[in-house]
């Protein structure tokens, strides 16, 4: 194992990541060398940390792992808007992180956060209003979709008024 670093940052927020050595390193070492997809992002699962709940599957891009790294806030790339985002910026719904694990080729973030409330909202993750945006499940062999959470945790008209909604057809 390697312990020099020959680091890439994208100038941004000028935080190093390691470069890509060997498996030993990637797999085993103790420097963070994350590996962005063809479109430069890597995916990142979001749980909550007293539930453990998942809250939402999101992107980052280079300057959302900094930021989140630096600001100890979730930071996202928004593949639908094409903008990088932090959470709550708009709903107040900000995620706190407890603590943030990548997976064991570096390909994928675990972020386990703390939710605060939102401006008209208690605490949730999902734009749709629902506390996790994996707020239905699916029935196996036949795909019916029912609903998990019953209840929407606060009104999205009421927190995001006339910004556009990000789920695109």
């Amino acid at each position: 194992m390697s312990n020099s670093i020959t680091a890439e940052t994208s100038g941004s927020a000028g935080l190093l990541f390691a470069s890509r050595i060997s498996v030993e390193q990637v797999e085993e070492g103790f420097e963070l060398a994350p590996k962005f997809d063809r479109d430069g992002l890597i995916a990142c699962v979001t749980t909550d940390a007293m539930t453990r709940g998942v809250l939402m599957l999101g992107y980052m891009n280079r300057e959302a792992l900094e930021l989140t790294l630096l600001t100890g806030e979730a930071h996202y790339w928004s593949r639908s808007r094409q903008v990088l985002w932090r959470k709550g910026s708009s709903s107040g719904l900000v995620q706190r992180v407890v603590e943030m694990r990548i997976d064991d080729d570096q390909d994928a973030v675990w972020l386990c956060v703390s939710l605060s409330s939102g401006i008209r909202s208690e605490p949730a993750s999902c734009h749709v209003g629902y506390r996790s945006c994996f707020y239905r499940t699916v029935e196996l062999k036949t795909g019916k979709l029912s609903f998990a959470e019953n209840t929407k945790t606060f009104d999205p008209k009421s927190v995001y008024g006339d910004a556009p909604n990000p789920t695109l057809l």
